[in-house]
This record gives structure tokens, sequence and C-alpha cells, in this order.
């Protein structure tokens, strides 16, 4: 199994999510980011929709047009109306570092474009700035340490602050 099958594989577990087809779909997203040389509303809708196409088509590259709530976060994502701001926020900000790609993660997870997969499109998002971007070795979160991951998201992140 590839290195990016397995990145793809405990992506898509952390979630719950445990089929191949599953890891296919992440895998195709994977060939079309790559290919792109900046992230942009675009690039990250597409992504999201060839990931949740076969699973939730209605949702699939949408910007989510209702409130969510995170399990376990002690943050509310900000309300539909806000996400285009804060994305193109957060689009404005390139990571320097492997740690600003995890604060860069962290920072897309607050926000929660989507009303679901956004912690595989956010994952594979982290994994584009580390082998796109800055040519370094991802962090391989593993369903095993879910709560260890998910520990992350407790810190806020100043995006302005990054721009």
């Amino acid at each position: 199994m590839s290195a990016l099958r397995e990145y793809f594989r405990e992506s898509n577990a952390i979630e719950d999510v445990h089929d191949e087809s599953a890891v296919d779909a992440t895998a195709d997203a994977w060939d079309y980011l790559r290919e792109q040389d900046e992230l942009t509303h675009s690039v990250i809708q597409t992504s999201h929709s060839v990931i949740m196409e076969s699973r939730q088509p209605h949702l699939a590259g949408e910007y989510r047009d209702v409130q969510v709530w995170v399990a376990g976060s002690a943050a509310t994502p900000p309300p539909p109306v806000a996400i285009k701001a804060e994305m193109e926020q957060l689009l404005s900000w390139t990571p320097a570092d492997p740690l600003e790609a995890i604060e860069w993660h962290i920072a897309f997870e607050h926000i929660h474009p989507f009303e679901d997969g956004n912690g595989r499109i956010g994952r594979l998002l982290y994994l584009w700035h580390c082998l796109e971007d800055l040519a370094v070795d991802p962090v391989i979160w593993r369903a095993d340490d879910r709560a260890g991951y998910y520990d992350l998201f407790q810190s806020p992140i100043d995006v302005e602050a990054k721009c």
C-alpha cells in the first residue's frame, strides 16, 4: 500500500469512514488537488465534491447554508453568511513552515465551511500544503489517536495575524 493511500485510509478512519470506495474518492480528489498551483474557493469546493459525491451528493462541493456545531468543541463555527469571508481570509495566508500548515488546518476546521466532510477535505488540504507548498512530510493522524487529533482544535488560531 502506498504511503498516500495509507494517509487517505487513516484520514477517513478518523471519521469512521472505512470503505475502499471512499479511499478511492480521496485519491481522486488528491489527483485533482495536486495539479493546482494555489488554493481557491473553487479548488477547495471541487476537491470536496470529488470526496463527497458518492456519499452525500446533495452536500458535495457546497459551502454549508446551515449552522453547525462540532461535538466536543468549545468554539462554534461561524454562521453560513460568514463562511466566504472567513475562507477569503484563510486563503490569503500561505503557511511558511510545517507548524503553520497544522495551524492552517486547525483554522480551516474552525471555519467548518461544509456541512459534512470537513475533516477529510481539511486533512487533504493540509497534505497539499506539506507536499506541494513546503516539501515536507505530513503528520499522519491516525484513528487510534482520534482524541489527540481532536485536542488540536481546542486552541484558536489568529488567522488575521498570520496574513
